[in-house]
């Protein structure tokens, strides 16, 4: 299971294990069968009902994704989600599967809020400014939004950590930054702890599930997620190009704001406990994380 955390690579990393011989990922990403169980249905949050639509509620059709792929080494799950849901889907999954290999990617806390709060503006779906949407988070939470509006919470990774890490032997932490400055490096060693061949070679050079704003009203339609006739477009051109063309695309003509110098500060405040227990329970050094953006 690649269990989490969301806008920390997990697409990417899907994309480049599903190129191994020995590794079967089924086509969906992000069923969120194990998350699905323990939450309330519909989120209210503007888009959530297209993310809701996604979700696959009946084991018997999560089993059917995996029809095809017994003959592989690995068989795994991408579902960024598992991680925030801690609570009640590692005890699931161990319950169901075992003790499976577990995947976890990090992202410095401060980075990853921003970018769960460009991706829902990329998506013409967070309407407020930055410093709004956090101090609206613990609203909209109660009003059940979807995690993804977790900006805050959802990079609160120590107890999330701790949780996998007590009901799981074999979990495997890794950071983003260093997937993304050495991605073959990394997935090699991701292999590794998999059990199949790393010398495999794995094309690294794309990245995945890019956020931002657009300068152009053509492409702001075609990305919103609340409108019925735009957002059905948006999947049909799913079904024609190439998921690697539309994400190349959306890295050259999607751009980010600077962050606040008000809101880096609140944030890098705010997660600096948390990032101290998390140093102590990966025991890796994640003082960057609390200096640097």
């Amino acid at each position: 299971m690649i269990v989490g955390s969301a806008r920390c690579g997990t697409t990417s990393l899907f994309y480049y294990l599903k190129q191994h011989p020995d590794i079967g990922l089924p086509e969906k990403k992000e069923p969120k069968f194990f998350s699905s169980l323990g939450i309330e249905f519909p989120h209210r949050g503007p888009g959530d009902n297209t993310v809701d639509e996604g979700v696959i509620k009946d084991r018997a059709e999560y089993e059917k994704l995996f029809q095809g792929l017994g003959d592989r080494k690995k068989i795994g799950d991408a579902s960024s989600d598992y991680l925030y849901y801690h609570h009640h889907t590692a005890q699931m999954i161990r319950d169901t599967t075992g003790d499976i290999p577990i995947i976890i990617i990090l992202r410095n806390p401060v980075e990853r809020a921003y970018s769960a709060y460009n991706n829902l503006r990329r998506d013409q779906r967070e309407k407020l400014s930055f410093r709004e949407a956090l101090a609206a988070e613990d609203n909209r939470l109660a009003e059940n939004w979807d995690w993804m509006w977790a900006y805050k919470s959802g990079g609160l990774y120590a107890a999330q950590v701790e949780t996998f890490q007590n009901i799981f032997s074999r979990v495997k932490i890794v950071l983003f930054e260093n997937l993304i400055h050495d991605a073959q490096s990394e997935v090699k060693d991701i292999l590794d702890f998999l059990g199949v061949d790393p010398s495999v070679p794995i094309n690294t050079e794309k990245r995945y599930s890019h956020s931002g704003n657009s300068n152009s009203v053509i492409l702001r339609w075609f990305m919103q997620r609340g409108n019925p006739l735009a957002f059905s477009v948006r999947k049909a051109l799913l079904t024609v190009f190439p998921r690697s063309f539309l994400e190349s695309l959306a890295g050259r003509v999607l751009y980010k704001e600077t962050m606040g110098e008000t809101e880096l500060a609140y944030l890098r405040a705010y997660f600096r406990d948390d990032i101290k227990k998390l140093e102590r329970l990966i025991k890796q050094d994640l003082s960057s994380w609390m200096g640097t953006v």
